[in-house]
């Protein structure tokens, strides 16, 4: 089965369709901000950190949620008026006027289910399991049970950052896809075996499940090896709402909803 796409039912797993927009089911009464973000950012903010902001600038947001790289296309076409990634902007863009403001970080964590066996992996076991040379847990030292390889779209963030810190830009083999990096959890919890990567942050915290030490670093560690950098973006500099935006993510109150859904906030 690895190497080739398995399509899982969105009902199963409980993702939104492609393209979905998840508009603010209240009537605005103020100004409207529309904004794309990355599915790993709009966890890290969570719905407290857009509700709080709402609250103390009286702007809407009308937000969609997608991977990074369809958030910054839609800003690009002129369907939002701010975006967040957790992929770094391509220094190309900003001759075309683009901003990137990085806010915050956080590891880029290899998560299993939460009856694995092993605790512990290197980079290179780790190379190898994502490649298809080590499929089984027994070549780890544990069970002879066949490792299943989770992986988040190609389009995402994630996907992206994981391929090039940990693979070396190697390819990726995989038995499941899932649409967004964040339902990657689910999938995790649901299948015996299984393994994958995401931000650590709200979706991993108090979940049944494993986060694997690498080179018997955790992800706390000063020198863990994988972290993934969250960034807004605008077409210039930021203005008006967009800006009010920017603003509040370093505040006091935005930064200590970071903190507490597992990100390390950045000074401005």
């Amino acid at each position: 089965m690895r190497g080739h796409l398995v399509i899982v039912l969105a009902a199963i797993i409980g993702f939104l369709p492609a393209g979905a927009i998840q508009p603010n089911c209240q009537a605005a009464a103020g100004p409207v901000l529309r904004y794309s973000s990355s599915a790993q950012v709009r966890e890290a903010l969570g719905e407290e950190g857009l509700n709080e902001f709402t609250r103390e600038t009286g702007v809407e947001v009308d937000l969609f949620v997608g991977s990074s790289r369809s958030a910054v296309h839609r800003l690009m076409n002129g369907f939002s008026d701010i975006a967040s990634t957790v992929e770094r902007l391509h220094p190309g863009h900003q001759k075309y006027g683009y901003e990137e403001i990085p806010f915050c970080t956080a590891p880029l964590v290899v998560i299993a289910h939460k009856d694995t066996p092993i605790d512990d992996i290197t980079e290179t076991q780790l190379r190898e399991i994502f490649s298809g040379n080590i499929t089984t847990w027994k070549d780890l030292g544990g069970p002879d049970q066949t490792i299943v390889v989770v992986v988040p779209e190609k389009s995402t963030g994630a996907y992206s950052n994981f391929r090039q810190l940990a693979l070396k830009m190697s390819d990726i083999k995989y038995d499941f896809m899932a649409y967004r990096s964040t339902d990657v959890v689910k999938m995790i919890k649901s299948f015996p075996g299984s393994i994958s990567f995401i931000t650590q942050g709200a979706l991993t915290i108090n979940q049944p499940l494993k986060t694997l030490k690498i080179n018997g670093l955790s992800p706390a560690a000063k020198d863990y090896p994988y972290h993934q950098t969250f960034s807004w973006v605008t077409k210039g500099e930021p203005a008006g709402a967009a800006k009010q935006l920017v603003d509040f993510s370093f505040s006091e109150k935005a930064q200590g909803i970071l903190q507490k859904n597992g990100m390390k906030p950045l000074a401005r």
